[in-house]
């Protein structure tokens, strides 16, 4: 899953058959992951593709423990953000009208993107991942929501580490 390993070719520089059953190893490893951190999902009634939001937020940074908490951290935010102007807009609605949507839109954006300076939550990427989960899970803006899309996009970010670790392990076993 690394930025490394894209196509058969790059996979290793040694012989080819090394390389190709190096890549056969890393995708079915991620395959495998992937499959049981959807099951799990579904076992523990999470949605599997907020699962995947988890992810991918956890790739948008270089791999690793540290980075895969603080990006799963800016999600969080993220979900309470999209939250927040869930609850917003119908309260502003009735005194601004067709003003309080790209009103709560503008301060919502700069919230998030204004925290792209902060010295350790600042995935920006996060923060949207967290708000889009939010809003395309179409639920009510509850602590219960926020938990239950916190717990998947956790999910999907353990899932993120391990096939990261675990590919990390076998390179250091494997010749490339």
């Amino acid at each position: 899953m690394s930025h490394e390993t894209n196509t058969p070719a790059s996979a290793g520089h040694g012989s080819s058959n090394t390389g190709t059953s190096l890549y056969i190893i890393l995708t079915v490893t991620a395959a495998l992951t992937a499959a049981t951190a959807a099951q799990t999902s579904l076992l523990l009634t999470l949605p599997p593709w907020a699962m995947f939001m988890g992810w991918v937020a956890y790739f948008t940074r270089r791999p690793s423990a540290a980075e895969g908490f603080q990006t799963w951290v800016c999600t969080i935010f993220g979900l309470c953000v999209g939250a927040a102007a869930t609850l917003a807009v119908p309260l502003l609605a009735p005194t601004l009208g067709s003003v309080a949507f790209p009103l709560v839109v503008l301060c919502v954006a700069l919230l998030v993107i204004s925290m792209r300076g902060l010295p350790v939550l600042s995935n920006l990427l996060g923060y949207f991942i967290g708000m889009i989960t939010f809003f395309a899970a179409h639920i009510e803006p509850e602590l219960s929501s926020i938990a239950k899309l916190g717990s998947a996009t956790a999910i999907g970010s353990i899932a993120g580490w391990l096939v990261q670790t675990v590919e990390k392990k076998v390179r250091s076993i494997l010749p490339a």
